[in-house]
């Protein structure tokens, strides 16, 4: 299903694992969701822009599967930062820069099919971001693999991929998000209207602020 562009994991295991971390440095991956995370509120230098519409990559580092209590294994995902699409790529936007690390022919003005690209490989880099006495991983940054090399990285484990869909809370990518993701979905300015004597507006938070939003 392709994002439904707007203008200005499957169900969460029930068994207990013992979180450890990624080591930080070169990791490869397969790009298994695109979440859509709606329109976000916009703020550059003090100015208020108008909303934008936002998605986020659900990268599985490959071979790297986290043990159940009780035997089974669930993939390793990490989210990419956040970032703004609009109705078609511009290659000075980051979702131009993004989709072509899968596709390296993709030009400016066309709109970005991110249904075709699930599934395939890419490189990132894991750093870790420290909170107390808590350590966790984030996607530092994305890089392309090479056409020739691609057949080599090991498959995926996860076995349903999506694209998100940011009003549709049955979505298997909108299920799969945690942590900054998820926390800017629910935020999203048009999202579920919530009572409230104060508007609710998205903000920026670190990664390291959702411990328990960690789907293990």
């Amino acid at each position: 299903m392709a994002i439904n562009r707007v203008s200005p994991q499957a169900e969460k295991s029930t068994s207990t694992i013992e979180y450890t971390n990624v080591a930080e440095g070169e990791h490869e991956g397969r790009l298994v969701y695109v979440a859509d995370l709606g329109l976000q509120e916009r703020n550059f230098a003090g100015e208020e822009k108008p909303p934008a519409q936002q998605i986020s990559l659900g990268i599985e580092l490959v071979g790297q599967e986290q043990t159940l209590s009780d035997g089974g294994t669930l993939p390793r995902i990490l989210w990419s930062k956040p970032f703004n699409i609009f109705q078609t790529m511009n290659e000075r936007g980051n979702e131009y820069k993004y989709y072509k690390m899968f596709v390296p022919t993709a030009r400016d003005g066309e709109v970005a099919d991110w249904d075709s690209v699930l599934g395939m490989p890419v490189n990132v880099v894991v750093t870790h971001t420290k909170s107390g006495d808590r350590t966790y991983d984030n996607i530092s940054s994305m890089s392309a693999i090479p056409t020739k090399y691609q057949s080599e990285v090991t498959a995926a484990a996860t076995t349903e991929m999506a694209v998100g869909d940011a009003e549709d809370e049955n979505n298997i990518a909108t299920k799969a998000m945690f942590g900054l993701v998820k926390y800017l979905h629910e935020k999203r300015v048009n999202g579920k209207v919530t009572e409230t004597s104060t508007p609710v507006t998205a903000k920026a938070v670190a990664n390291a602020e959702f411990a328990e939003d960690i789907p293990f």
